[in-house]
């Protein structure tokens, strides 16, 4: 078969380069004559051309969990459980276009409505977990992203977001008789309350105290300051929760009676 010049073009794709350095490629003919005395096969090279890889395509997102101890029904008291845990799939595990992560990025949000912020970097790629403490309890919202070796960054994963798991009871008695045991009417430990408007009404309906202190702290002493009687008072309670949606009112509005003892 002998040379002719084609008007068609032939392509290669050689991948998995290293990204920042250069490859340098020429293509090799053969061909013949088929003419006796002209030596066969003739071998043809074409000009060299050089070029440098550079990835300018994001990895794959992760796909993301979140667990805390609203999660595990575990009480909410003690402050170091305040945390909510990050668990996230390495992209390239999960993806076949992704094959060089080398970092992760966590953006947080401390209400549905709001806009993500960066809170933590982690600079490894075998590295999928991460612990964080919102100011408000556990309520947020999560989104955790994948960067390659040139710091092309992946779409935001999966949004997850936390909510808190508010409790708030209150005792139906309390002895303000100078003896420092019981003297003050308080709640239970609870979690996650932002506010409450508490009001306290004797038998005849009068209000006798009132305060929006979660911590409440009644010593039986009227508005005035004037030591109440002992006896039974009845209360309502409306409740203000630190939600992931904002600060709230509880679904129920507490009430009940209060044994004041002397």
């Amino acid at each position: 078969m002998g040379l002719h010049r084609h008007h068609f073009r032939q392509l290669y794709v050689d991948a998995h380069l290293l990204n920042g350095r250069e490859y340098c490629y020429y293509v090799r003919v053969e061909g013949s004559y088929g003419i006796e005395g002209i030596p066969s096969p003739l071998i043809n090279l074409s000009q060299e051309a050089c070029s440098t890889p550079i990835d300018n395509v994001p990895p794959c997102p992760p796909v993301l969990e979140v667990t805390n101890i609203c999660n595990q029904k575990i009480p909410c008291q003690e402050q170091e459980k305040l945390e909510n845990l990050l668990l996230w799939d390495n992209p390239m595990n999960i993806c076949e276009e992704t094959d060089d992560v080398v970092s992760y990025r966590i953006y947080f949000k401390p209400f549905e409505d709001g806009d993500f912020a960066l809170v933590g970097e982690i600079s490894q790629s075998g590295d999928t977990t991460y612990f964080h403490q919102p100011d408000r309890g556990l309520a947020g919202c999560y989104a955790v992203t994948a960067l390659d070796t040139f710091l092309n960054e992946s779409a935001l994963s999966n949004v997850i977001c936390t909510d808190n798991c508010p409790t708030y009871i209150l005792p139906n008695a309390f002895t303000p008789n100078g003896d420092d045991a019981n003297e003050l009417f308080i709640p239970y430990p609870y979690c996650f309350i932002e506010s409450i408007e508490l009001s306290v009404f004797n038998r005849w309906g009068e209000q006798v105290f009132k305060t929006s202190d979660p911590n409440i702290n009644w010593d039986g002493n009227n508005m005035k300051g004037k030591a109440l009687p002992a006896g039974t008072y009845y209360y309502t309670c409306k409740v203000f929760e630190q939600r992931v949606t904002g600060t709230v009112p509880a679904p129920e509005l507490l009430r009940g009676y209060i044994d004041l003892i002397r």
